[in-house]
């Protein structure tokens, strides 16, 4: 291992000491937790050289002049789900921001400018808001969602304010914005299993997700009989089966979950009142996703009897195809370094997702241990940070400091 992927090994712990909350990993924007990272992060910029600044919604960024304004940037998000691990998000930060200060101590000033982002709020970590930092970033987030509400009650716009943000207007599109690439874990097992060090990413899946909520009649579980219940369940069950047995159809193309149930009064002796279920369909088929919106419909209106049946769309994001310069770029980068890799599309949503809506973007993945994510578990092995690194590092080469 290289002194500049210790460097990152190291960083990552010194990162993951600031997510614990009461005994909890767990780094939520807007909170104690977040401010410290966020100082830590703006330390390592500054003592790499980096001119360092935050936008209105608490976007961190460190930047390297170079002699074009044209900017390529790299970095990841800094929020964690609750229970998280060290790896998501960070390591994008931080093998971006080594990365970058090494070409600079390296060669000098690049042809390119270079900024390393470190995103807020990817995770919906406190707030409903997906992506705040990078749709920030692309001119995509709305004056409405400010007024997004976290489980206590405090407004979005007041947790910015009150961590001092929010003293310039929001969404802003970044003009001089090139270029964009991101190091990930892959969140998944298929690279452990096959035995590659990096996963190119070709396309990013479009989501589908929503909530399903089934309103019947409460009552007595003992004393109203079968042909008089007005019953959500069967029909929640019918809806959720139907559902899953469609996308089995095309289970090589798409995937579909349905993760999340309330039941209420949710008592064993009571016909529930309403039923809500979550359902989340992913695909980077955009023809896949525009059946599974007719499916829904199909569904609501052919299931709806005695029953109603509301469906609350909380997401519908089109698949990104990523950059193919850029894919081209990395295969050749990974065949001089004699690194195994393979292309793949991501199953998880990223700030790549936005980003590449708009902007040229790529992604690199690098195995997560077991497969795991999201969870204390989380884990990449030196090696495999270490053959990120390289990629990583010498994609910001050939697009920032070459001619």
């Amino acid at each position: 291992m290289n002194k500049e992927t210790q460097w990152i090994v190291e960083a990552i712990e010194a990162a993951a000491k600031t997510a614990d909350r009461d005994g909890e990993y767990w780094r939520a924007s807007y909170t104690e937790q977040d401010a410290e990272i966020t100082a830590l992060l703006a330390q390592y910029m500054r003592d790499a050289g980096m001119e360092v600044y935050s936008d209105a919604v608490g976007n961190l960024f460190g930047r390297i002049e170079g002699k074009s304004r044209r900017i390529v940037m790299s970095g990841s998000h800094r929020d964690t789900v609750r229970h998280g691990g060290k790896y998501d998000g960070m390591l994008g930060i931080l093998t971006a921001l080594k990365a970058a200060a090494a070409l600079k101590e390296e060669l000098g000033e690049p042809e390119k400018t270079v900024e390393v982002a470190a995103f807020c709020e990817e995770e919906s970590s406190r707030f409903p808001t997906s992506y705040l930092g990078s749709r920030n970033l692309t001119g995509d987030l709305t004056e409405a969602e400010l007024d997004d509400l976290d489980a206590d009650g405090v407004r979005l716009a007041e947790a910015m304010k009150q961590s001092g943000y929010l003293k310039s207007p929001i969404s802003i599109p970044r003009q001089e914005l090139e270029r964009f690439v991101e190091l990930h874990i892959e969140q998944g097992g298929v690279l452990e299993k096959e035995k590659k060090q990096i996963g190119i990413v070709t396309d990013i899946v479009g989501m589908f997700c929503g909530e399903i909520y089934v309103r019947g009649q409460q009552n007595h579980a003992g004393t109203t009989p079968m042909w008089m219940r007005k019953d959500p369940m069967p029909l929640a069950a019918e809806f959720i089966f139907r559902l899953n047995s469609w996308a089995m159809e095309h289970k090589t193309d798409m995937v579909c979950t349905v993760g999340r149930m309330v039941i209420e009064p949710g008592n064993a002796n009571v016909i529930p009142a309403h039923i809500m279920f979550t359902f989340d369909i992913r695909s980077s088929d955009e023809a896949l996703l525009s059946e599974s919106r007719e499916k829904i419909r199909q569904l609501q209106a052919e299931l709806t009897a005695d029953v109603s049946i509301e469906v609350k769309i909380t997401c519908d994001e089109a698949p990104v195809h990523l950059d193919l310069q850029g894919r081209k770029w990395l295969r050749e980068i990974a065949e001089e370094e004699e690194i195994s890799y393979r292309e793949m599309v991501s199953g998880a949503g990223h700030d790549s997702q936005m980003i590449g809506q708009k902007y040229s973007t790529n992604m690199l993945f690098v195995p997560s241990k077991d497969g795991i994510s999201h969870s204390p578990k989380e884990y990449t092995s030196p090696e495999d940070i270490d053959a990120g690194y390289m990629m990583l590092k010498n994609y910001l080469r050939k697009t920032a400091w070459k001619r």
